[in-house]
Order: C-alpha cells, then sequence, then structure tokens
C-alpha cells in the first residue's frame, strides 16, 4: 500500500466533510488529481482538484490551466491546493470561474474534532427559507460571519451562503445558530 503525503490526505478530509466522495487519486509528476462528486437535490455536481507536491507561487496561468481541465471533465468547480501565494490576477480569475484557492499549509489539527468548536453546516437553501419565515426577516437581517473564519473557510462557504451552527446546550439541548456568510469587514 503506498504512503499518501499528509497534505492528500487533508484534502481529502475535507471534501468528505463538505459531503463529496472522491474515490481516485491521479498522481503526476508535480501535483496530484481527483475528481470528486456530490449528488446536491438530485444533481451530481463535479469537482477537480488539483494538490501540488511543493508550495508554488499560483498565477494566473495556472489558474487557467486548471479551468481547461474543469471543462475538460465537465466540472462546475475547481479546487488548487498548495499555493504558497496566489497573484491577485489568480485571485480575481478563480473568484469568475468557481476555483477554490487553498494554501499548502492547512491547519495541523482538525478544526471540528476540537472540544470546544460546535458543529458548523451550510444550510440548505430550504432550511434557510424556513428560518427567514418563522423570523420574519429578510436573509440580509442575519447575523453575520466573515468569508475568511476559519470554520468558513473548512466548509468553503460562499458569499451569500447561511451556515448553521450547532451547539449543545444544558437546558435546552440542541440549539441552532444562523450566519450569513459575508466578505471580511462588511
Amino acid at each position: 500500500m503506498v504512503e499518501l503525503p499528509d497534505l492528500v490526505i487533508k484534502t481529502r478530509s475535507l471534501l468528505t466533510l463538505r459531503a463529496f466522495v472522491a474515490n481516485e487519486l491521479f498522481e503526476y509528476e508535480n501535483r496530484y488529481m481527483m475528481l470528486p462528486e456530490k449528488d446536491v437535490r438530485g444533481t451530481t455536481v463535479k469537482t477537480v482538484v488539483w494538490i501540488y507536491k511543493e508550495p508554488k507561487v499560483v498565477g494566473v496561468a495556472l489558474v487557467r490551466d486548471l479551468i481547461r481541465e474543469m471543462e475538460e471533465q465537465n466540472a462546475q468547480e475547481g479546487m488548487l491546493v498548495g499555493g504558497s501565494r496566489f497573484t491577485p490576477a489568480a485571485k480575481k480569475h478563480a473568484r469568475q470561474h468557481r476555483v477554490e484557492l487553498v494554501e499548502g499549509g492547512y491547519a495541523s489539527f482538525d478544526l471540528f474534532g476540537h472540544d470546544i468548536v460546535p458543529m458548523h453546516v451550510i444550510a440548505s437553501p430550504e432550511e434557510v427559507q424556513l428560518v427567514v419565515k418563522h423570523y420574519g426577516i429578510k436573509k440580509t437581517q442575519l447575523p453575520r460571519i466573515a468569508r475568511e473564519d476559519a470554520a468558513a473557510r473548512v466548509l468553503g462557504a460562499k458569499i451569500g451562503d447561511v451556515v448553521r451552527i450547532e451547539r449543545e446546550s444544558p437546558t435546552a439541548g440542541k440549539v441552532y445558530y444562523y450566519r450569513l456568510v459575508v466578505e471580511p469587514g462588511r
């Protein structure tokens, strides 16, 4: 059995947390590639994931190469893991084409495995509608969480998503809190 690098194992764990199933791993000279899928309300969402073996500066050319691979694989999303730094042009191009850029240094521990961190989940649109209707508010009136928050980053939350935070209360049992994902500083 081949020993997988820590970066690949952590990426696979991250994808599992996001409800993706990644069965295949392809190895190339400078990177690994996975093609995870998940079912979202009866539709299969495919993602192309590139994991670089060595941290590198990621420019717009690498992002464009990943976008071409997404088109060839008929994937809706992309993820590039292992950048030591991302150029501003690469970040902008990635945002426009549904590519997530992940730095090479993951956290050294599982965030949601820690005792004081409650479980965070991206709420479904149906659940958000129920909450908004129940409280008679607009989605934009929900408390906010920055897209750069550690939990939101691990979940892959995008601006406009709503994160459900599940906490245990000694008196009320399980309690849910909802946060709207926003751009940092807003």
